[in-house]
């Protein structure tokens, strides 16, 4: 029991208090609330829990007096928790009132949370001086009267800070996973869930934290203060996919801490949606199945797209399969079927698609889209019985090896959007009765040659596209070929394009090149040091090409072993060490294969030559995008010795300028100033920034150090 002294003291607080908040709600478009006391606004969240319990449980003992053996007992205790709770709900309602002048809340929502608050306050406050009157009826119906008014309040703010259905909420995810396959919807049912349990209560219409709606495609695309939190096909620039991958104690990290935070199958979904294009109409089994989105769309409803009466391909057999240029996965949960994806057409080796021969029987889908396959290279498929879909865009087909395709009795889908198809190509698509669909898209093809291939195929639907007679077109992009990008001595680079009547420009200084600066390309171009090539296709009655572009790097030496002492981190680990001295360039891509990426350890190799080499220069191709936390070296330490049983000497130790808020997003050769002759035994050590600067949203955080060559000359 409060003594009546201390009870005195506390009823004269809450008075003072009433007297502030009476204040605060009269002056509150007249007053300017300073620093200090937003500090004090923002406790609100952690004080109201207080005056809830005390105001609740008061209400019980003064409504149901019969609770305790006495009902002295009960009145006395239940007044001095209503005086403790009134004066709880005082400093919880000035807290708000204060937080209420800060931006990100829908008016609307705010204002009947505030009424209901300061509700709470007055009648608890009214109660408490009046909870001995003699009318037993009317206390009983204030108290509850009041529990209700703490409740309602209670909901709305909920409602504010978790979402207006936060209670019902995991009712309506069942009913949503309870969709069949079938009927799914890609940004429905497979993205938007988890936007809604774990991002929609922050970003919505009644609480837009960063001018940030995440509660509609549209509206995410559109994004907040900060920019886009979604930019299709691009993980880089997409804010939601920076955010989620801070640290969890890192202020900018989205969901907050203290929130429900994302599973790792969650995040997976929300990066594989934006690098597919963050498609927000259409079924889930409207996309390509090879696209990443589509298999965890699939597994996320525990379905098969079909049943398949073959065999499951052994495990070890696909993952031999997998590497930086091509992809081999099931098409769902528990399925045998496979679909094989190809990227990178500068490293497409046509030899590459016989070794699919192992997993013929259990392919369904095969995407060879950009990669320049040409026609004598279908013939591999004949062997592929269950192949239902096949992705042959901006290849190189002109019709004579379509006819490798005419028993496959199960292909059902046939996209051939911007190849240089040939007349003659019609004879051969006539005789694939089986397609259900079939893309011709920018292909050539006569008006009368679609109209036969139409009468030859009357169960077929044909994506042709609409008549362009009048409209001028886009020319597609030259296509650049060769070997690999970094060369030891020259390089031979080809460029095409599918449409024959085009003119290509290129330039060899990085500059874009155009009517006034350019080269035209006659014959295979011969590289012979670091250059970057940017390319683009003119023809009349055309618009020219956006600008295709590939840099060459020379690097003339190698080790003839070497061993990478630590790891990378599992997220981007490329092909290994293989990939430091494979000569394949990786791109600004977070799903690109080629990457190593160290965060936690340094990047240390040992490299041992054969016979000593002279070294004049050196440096690491990686990728610089501070937005993403990759930053160049904080330190590379070069050590050299003459034999292994010697200890390491250490020959150079180069601190690089830090990287400023302004320097750009690029690929970049990070220059090692080292030289030296008679080079048999070299320990490169580059250590990732461990704290990032101050300047930066997560400060005080490691940096990657993301690199895919070590070049040295």
């Amino acid at each position: 029991m409060l003594s009546n002294k201390l009870k005195a003291i506390l009823g004269q607080i809450v008075f003072a208090v009433n007297v502030f908040v009476l204040f605060l709600v009269v002056a509150e478009n007249r007053v300017l609330i300073p620093d200090w006391l937003h500090v004090f606004g923002r406790l609100h969240p952690l004080l109201l829990h207080f005056p809830i319990v005390l105001i609740l449980l008061a209400l019980a003992l003064i409504g149901i007096p019969d609770l305790l053996k006495s009902k002295e007992d009960s009145r006395v205790y239940g007044r001095d928790l209503l005086l403790l709770g009134t004066l709880t709900a005082g400093f919880t309602v000035i807290a708000g009132l204060l937080l209420s002048h800060e931006t990100g809340y829908d008016q609307s929502a705010l204002t009947w949370h505030k009424w209901t608050g300061l509700a709470v306050f007055w009648a608890s406050s009214l109660l408490y001086n009046f909870v001995n009157h003699p009318n037993h009826l009317l206390i009983k119906s204030s108290t509850a009267f009041l529990a209700l008014v703490v409740v309602l309040s209670g909901h709305l703010g909920a409602s504010i800070t978790h979402g207006e259905d936060f209670i019902t909420g995991p009712l309506k995810n069942d009913e949503l996973l309870a969709v069949n396959l079938e009927e799914a919807e890609v940004f429905a049912h497979v993205v938007y869930p988890i936007l809604e349990n774990k991002c929609v209560s922050c970003h919505k219409a009644s609480k837009q934290k960063g001018e940030l709606r995440m509660d509609q495609a549209a509206l995410l695309l559109k994004g907040g203060e900060s920019g886009p939190a979604v930019v299709p096909h691009d993980l880089e620039n997409s804010l939601m996919a920076q955010r989620i991958n801070l640290p969890q104690e890192d202020e900018d990290h989205m969901p907050p801490e203290g929130k429900p935070q994302l599973t790792a199958e969650e995040k997976s979904i929300l990066e594989a949606w934006i690098h597919s294009g963050a498609p927000v109409d259409g079924k889930v089994l409207e996309l390509s199945d090879t696209s990443s989105i589509y298999s965890l769309a699939v597994n996320k409803f525990n379905a098969k797209p079909a049943s398949y009466e073959f065999e499951e391909a052994a495990t070890e057999t696909v993952e031999s399969l997998n590497n930086f240029y091509r992809k081999v996965q099931p098409l769902g949960v528990e399925s045998p079927a496979l679909s094989v994806s190809y990227f990178g057409r500068a490293s497409f080796d046509p030899e590459s698609l016989k070794e699919l021969e192992a997993i013929q029987v259990q392919t369904v889908s095969i995407n060879l889209n950009n990669m320049p396959v040409e026609d004598a290279e279908l013939e591999f498929l004949t062997g592929f019985t269950h192949l239902e879909k096949l992705y042959l865009n901006f290849a190189s087909i002109k019709g004579e090896g379509l006819q490798h395709l005419q028993g496959l009795e199960k292909l059902h889908l046939l996209s051939l959007s911007g190849n240089p198809l040939e007349e003659g190509a019609v004879a051969q698509l006539s005789e694939l009765t089986n397609l259900k669909k079939l893309f011709v898209w920018n292909t050539g093809l006569t008006e009368a040659s679609l109209e036969k291939l139409s009468e030859a195929l009357p169960a077929t639907e044909i994506e042709s596209g609409a008549s362009v007679s009048e409209t001028v077109l886009m020319l597609n992009p030259p296509v650049i070929r060769f070997d690999k990008a970094f060369f030891r001595d020259k390089l031979s680079v080809e460029l095409t394009h599918p449409i024959g009547a085009t003119t290509l420009f290129y330039t060899l200084d990085g500059t874009d090149p155009d009517s006034s600066n350019h080269l035209v390309y006659e014959k295979p171009l011969e590289i012979d040091a670091d250059k970057i090539l940017k390319a683009r296709a003119f023809a009349e009655g055309w618009i020219g090409s956006e600008v295709s572009e590939a840099e060459f790097i020379q690097s003339t030496i190698a080790p003839d072993s070497y061993q990478m002492n630590y790891l990378p981190e599992d997220r981007y680990k490329g092909d290994g060490q293989e990939s430091l001295f494979d000569r394949k360039k990786a791109i600004p891509d977070v799903w690109n294969l080629n990457w190593l990426g160290f965060l936690n350890n340094p990047l240390e190799v040992e490299m041992d030559f054969d016979t000593p080499a002279d070294i004049h220069s050196m440096a690491l191709s990686l990728w610089q995008n501070s937005g993403s936390r990759f930053f160049p070296p904080k330190e590379v330490q070069l050590w050299t010795r003459n034999s292994p049983e010697q200890n390491w000497q250490l020959a150079k130790t180069y601190q690089p300028k830090p990287l400023t808020k302004q320097d750009p997003s690029l690929l970049r050769q990070f220059e090692i100033p080292f030289s030296a002759k008679g080079v048999r035994h070299l320990k490169l050590l580059a250590k990732p920034v461990d704290r990032l600067p101050s300047w930066h949203g997560a400060a005080g955080s490691k940096a990657w150090l993301m690199v895919d060559e070590i070049v040295m000359n």
